[in-house]
C-alpha cells in the first residue's frame, strides 16, 4: 500500500436530510494532510460551505454532491450516512444496478416513493430467521442502526438516492468497497480522482480514548464538555484543528458548539484514517460487503 500517496483533500460530511433545514444541519469538513497530520481548513455548514441561499434539501443534497464530485484528485470523502440496505433488499442486483435505479426501484421493494415507503416495506419483508435481517453486518459489527429504521430512513433514501447516485456518475470516482477503483478506469498505481467512504462517527470515537461515544449530542452543559473531550481525542489521534496562519481557533469552537460539526471531522478522520485500506488494489474484499457497503472506521 505504500506506493499509494496520501490524497490531496480530505472531506468529512455529517449528512442531514431534513426537508427545509438540510443546508444549516449537514455540516462539512475540508482537510489536508500535512505530515503526520490532518488538518481542518475549513468546517461549516453546507449552505455556508456551498454560498447558497437555501437551506431546503431539495437545493442543498444536489449541490453537495456536485461539489464533492468535481473535486481535484487524488481526495477522499468520508460520509456519515448507510451506503446501502441489508443485501436481501437488493435482489439480484450489483451495488452499483440498485444505487442508479433508486429512488424509482429499491431492490426488490415495490412502490416506494418516500422514506416512510421504504421504512414499512423493509420491515414487512423482513425475517432475520428467513435470512433477512433490518441490519446489515457492518451495522452489526459498528453498532449501527439499521437503515431503513424510523430514525435514520430519511437519511438513507436522500443520502442513496440523491448524492450517491449523482457522485457515482462521475468519471474517475470510487465507493470502496461496493465500487472499487479497478472498476472506474483507476491504474493499480494510480488513486482514483475521488474515493467515497460510509463513516460512522460513533464508531470513531468507540476507538479512541477518554471519549464520549453517544453522550456529546444535546445542547446542555455536559454534552458540550463531552465534546470538548472527543475533540480533544481527536487531536491526540492527529487532527489538527488550529491552522498557524489563522488567528483564531474557529475550527475547534465549532467542532465544540455543535456536534453535527464534530461528526464532519470524525469522518473525515475516518476517510483519511483508512483512505489506504479502502484503494489499495490488492485489499480483500467479502462479497457481502460488495453488496452491502462497508463502515470505515
Amino acid at each position: 500500500m505504500s506506493r499509494i500517496p496520501e490524497p490531496n483533500a480530505v472531506y468529512g460530511v455529517d449528512l442531514s436530510a431534513a426537508a427545509t433545514r438540510a443546508g444549516a444541519d449537514t455540516w462539512v469538513a475540508r482537510c489536508v494532510v500535512d505530515g503526520d497530520a490532518l488538518v481542518v481548513a475549513e468546517l461549516a455548514s453546507a449552505a455556508e460551505f456551498l454560498d447558497l441561499d437555501s437551506t431546503a434539501r431539495e437545493d442543498v443534497l444536489p449541490a453537495l454532491a456536485t461539489h464533492l464530485g468535481g473535486v481535484d484528485g487524488p481526495a477522499v470523502v468520508g460520509i456519515d450516512v448507510p451506503f446501502s440496505l441489508p443485501a436481501w433488499v437488493l435482489g439480484d442486483r450489483t451495488w452499483r444496478e440498485f444505487v442508479a435505479a433508486t429512488p424509482e426501484e429499491w431492490g426488490i421493494l415495490d412502490g416506494v416513493e418516500d422514506p416512510r415507503d421504504l421504512y414499512d416495506a423493509v420491515h414487512d419483508a423482513a425475517d432475520p430467521e428467513a435470512g433477512r435481517p433490518l441490519r446489515r453486518a457492518t451495522d452489526d459489527a459498528h453498532g449501527g442502526q439499521e437503515p431503513a429504521g424510523f430514525r435514520i430512513k430519511t437519511q438513507t433514501y436522500y443520502g442513496i438516492s440523491v448524492v450517491l447516485r449523482r457522485l457515482i456518475e462521475r468519471e474517475g470516482v470510487c465507493v470502496p468497497p461496493t465500487l472499487p477503483p479497478a472498476e472506474v478506469g483507476s491504474e493499480p498505481d494510480s488513486p482514483p480522482r475521488l474515493a467515497v467512504l460510509e463513516t460512522y462517527p460513533a464508531s470513531v470515537f468507540d476507538r479512541l480514548d477518554g471519549v464520549d461515544r453517544t453522550g456529546y449530542k444535546g445542547s446542555q452543559r455536559r454534552h458540550v464538555e463531552a465534546r470538548r473531550r472527543n475533540a480533544a481525542a481527536l487531536i491526540d489521534a492527529g487532527v489538527r484543528f488550529r491552522d498557524e496562519t489563522v488567528p483564531d481557533d474557529a475550527t475547534r469552537d465549532c467542532a465544540v458548539a455543535t456536534d453535527d460539526a464534530l461528526d464532519a471531522v470524525a469522518a473525515a478522520y475516518a476517510a483519511a484514517r483508512n483512505y489506504r485500506t479502502a484503494v489499495d488494489p490488492d485489499a480483500e474484499r467479502v462479497d457481502r460487503d460488495r453488496r452491502e457497503a462497508r463502515i470505515y472506521a
